[in-house]
């Protein structure tokens, strides 16, 4: 990374800190972009330079996040035997983490959807869970549990829209447990991904 970069990514996570801050203090739906630049004491284009929108501000500080408490996390997911344990501690461990952030879900998600297909900027933090998933798929088929017609990037893929579809139908009932939506994911998942499923084959018609 070039000085250069170093300094747009610091001002990036200056901003970022202090506009989540102002999350907490406030409320997500009260800030302003315009008060975010003045209480990160950055001029109003130097934000839209770093940060079309408040929703990019709010994703880059929970990736940051994330990518924080993924690694510790990590650890304690692989010291775990198996797919079904290791992917059932990463689940408990995430629907922990959006219990406490459930009040940003839904700008999240809306800001997640509208940016598929754009390139991430480099050194952006990343909270894309699919890479994780490839890597606990991989290592399940080197076992013997996973299924390995299909590949670890596919498989991961289905993984991801279902904890997707999980989070989404939380946030639209508070009464659920998200907890209990993700062991449904993984059972639903477990049903096809396991060793000894097979792909139906297409009919002629």
């Amino acid at each position: 990374m070039t000085r250069l970069e170093r300094k747009r990514q610091h001002t990036r996570d200056r901003i970022a800190q202090t506009a989540f801050e102002l999350f907490e203090t406030h409320g997500y739906d009260a800030v302003t972009m315009d008060q975010i630049a003045i209480a990160a004491d950055v001029a109003r284009g130097t934000l839209y330079n770093h940060f079309a929108v408040k929703e990019a501000v709010l994703a880059y500080q929970m990736h940051a996040q994330l990518k924080s408490d993924l690694a510790p996390l990590m650890e304690e997911v692989m010291r775990c035997t198996g797919f079904n344990g290791r992917m059932r501690t990463l689940l408990e461990a995430s629907a922990g983490w959006w219990d406490q952030n459930r009040r940003y879900l839904a700008p999240y998600i809306r800001y997640r959807f509208e940016s598929v297909g754009q390139v991430q900027p480099a050194g952006e933090p990343t909270s894309d869970m699919a890479l994780v998933y490839e890597m606990l798929l991989e290592r399940g088929q080197l076992d013997g549990e996973i299924r390995r017609d299909l590949s670890p990037p596919q498989l991961a893929h289905y993984l991801h829209f279902l904890y997707l579809s999980a989070l989404m139908r939380w946030l639209a009932d508070a009464d659920l447990s998200l907890a209990e939506q993700f062991a449904d994911v993984l059972m639903f998942f477990n049903e096809g991904a396991r060793a000894g499923s097979t792909r139906r084959k297409s009919r002629d018609r």
